[in-house]
């Protein structure tokens, strides 16, 4: 048992170190950044909601989606990369097995992802602290009710935006494991991302009353229970 969860952590290290230092994961990481930073000039465009809540909510939007691109492309890139470098092969000539080795890709690479959420809710927590003061402030000087910033609430939805990709991953690393080539493994992942973001219109569309055959309600009633959907923020 010992020995089998210091290869599993072995690998995951291993993939942690060279998943941290690619160009990718900086570009996103700060691209997501700058995304992030900029949810407050883009108040603006909120419709009804408070301020803070959009902002929270085009933050997280985007972390969702470019740390999804992160999951999806990183995760295969790295399978695959220990395919065609032929390394895959001389690691499982060792005592390794199969389980351990994709267990510890998927660790290493969920990992990277919990760097890149956490970092970046980090920030966000200090933009939405920082114009929470301001609002406070103005609220005093105007007699309006002062708004209120949850620590616990952003780490919960951090946790969650984690969990999510986490599942992303673990999608992605499963299809790498039967599939062939790197690109399509990511048109697969991506087809299920887009599916588990349109989820909501399956389970709208089975509410509705409608003269839908039998096969089309049961695939809808299917789709609506089997693909999770995403957590409002």
């Amino acid at each position: 048992m010992n020995a089998r969860l210091t290869r599993t952590s072995w690998i995951a290290r291993i993939t942690f170190l060279e998943a941290i230092r690619q160009r990718f994961f900086a570009f996103l990481l700060v691209l997501s950044a700058v995304m992030v930073v900029s949810s407050v000039s883009l108040r603006f465009m909120d419709f009804g909601h408070s301020e803070l809540k959009f902002v929270a909510d085009f933050a997280f939007g985007g972390m969702f989606l470019f740390g999804s691109v992160l999951a999806l492309v990183m995760t295969a890139q790295l399978f695959f990369a220990e395919i065609e470098n032929r390394t895959a092969l001389t690691l499982l000539a060792k005592p390794l097995s199969r389980t351990e080795f994709l267990l510890g890709k998927f660790l290493g690479t969920w990992a990277v992802l919990g760097v890149f959420v956490f970092s970046l809710a980090f920030l966000q927590g200090v933009i939405l602290w920082s114009r929470t003061q301001e609002l406070i402030v103005l609220a005093a000087e105007t007699g309006r009710v002062a708004p209120d910033f949850s620590v616990s609430g952003l780490a919960s939805f951090a946790v969650l935006q984690w969990l999510r990709l986490g599942v992303v991953a673990a999608m992605v690393l499963m299809v790498s494991a039967v599939a062939r080539t790197f690109l399509f493994t990511v048109i697969v992942g991506a087809m299920a991302i887009v599916a588990g973001q349109l989820q909501w219109l399956a389970q709208e569309a089975l509410l509705k009353p409608s003269d839908a055959s039998v096969v089309t309600k049961s695939l809808l009633w299917i789709s609506s229970r089997v693909i999770p959907q995403p957590p409002a923020v």
